[in-house]
């Protein structure tokens, strides 16, 4: 019985640790994903987003070394690695539950936060350029929809209608028309946020029940191979 059981021990490792290195890929490219498109609006957002992206992209790629390690150690049964691959998925467990926590917590705010920032950059007209910039990488325009500059006055600007050509040289004869003009950014951006975050949430759970998993396997799987050791 223990060694059917130390087999599927074994075995479970090995094929559970490569759909953790494909797993680790999906978070790297999530966080890429992410990073590249919130780079463009960081000066936009009073929060560091890239850290967190940079962060995701860096725990990815832990992850996709560490269960390629640990295939290793199942396949050899090093006892060693074993026990170094239950502590570490142990600690990588515990940062990912903080990290999704954060997630989820964000998201229940996700609109009024991303509300707050839009207005707030909106209404600083240094951040005009970078706004544009916003605007035509989500398509989308001013905060609420076009009105959001009509009502103050304001033409409307061509990135609001997809053209950002020469948007940086002087915009007061360059105008959409509001019947052309995408909708608000801030729907927009926040449903990016909470698709992207949900997203990555997700696979944060699914890999966190994985890893737990994995560390009992690989306890068992050290244990097994001690006891076979002291006992040949």
């Amino acid at each position: 019985m223990c060694c059917f059981a130390e087999f599927v021990a074994k075995y479970a490792l090995i094929i559970v640790n490569i759909v953790f290195c494909l797993a680790g890929l999906a978070i790297i490219a999530l966080g890429t994903a992410a990073h590249i498109q919130l780079d463009q609006i960081h000066d936009l957002i009073p929060v560091n987003l890239s850290a967190l992206s940079i962060s995701i992209i860096v725990l990815g790629s832990f992850i996709f070394i560490v269960s390629y390690c640990a295939c290793c150690g199942a396949i050899r049964e090093s006892r060693c690695m074993l026990v170094f691959y239950a502590v570490i998925m142990a600690i990588l467990a515990s940062v990912k539950i903080y990290i999704t926590v954060v997630i989820f917590r964000f998201l229940d705010t996700a609109l009024s936060t991303v509300s707050s920032w839009l207005n707030s950059a909106f209404n600083n007209t240094d951040l005009r350029p970078a706004y544009y910039g916003m605007e035509n990488l989500f398509r989308c325009c001013g905060t609420t929809g076009s009105n959001s500059y009509t009502d103050r006055g304001e033409p409307i600007p061509p990135s609001c209608c997809g053209n950002l050509n020469n948007i940086a040289g002087n915009t007061e004869n360059l105008q959409c028309a509001a019947a052309d003009a995408f909708s608000g950014c801030t729907e927009l951006v926040g449903e990016y946020f909470e698709t992207f975050g949900a997203a990555i949430g997700g696979v944060l759970i699914f890999v966190i029940i994985i890893e737990l998993i994995c560390v009992i396997f690989g306890l068992f799987l050290a244990c097994q191979i001690r006891r076979k050791r002291y006992t040949a």
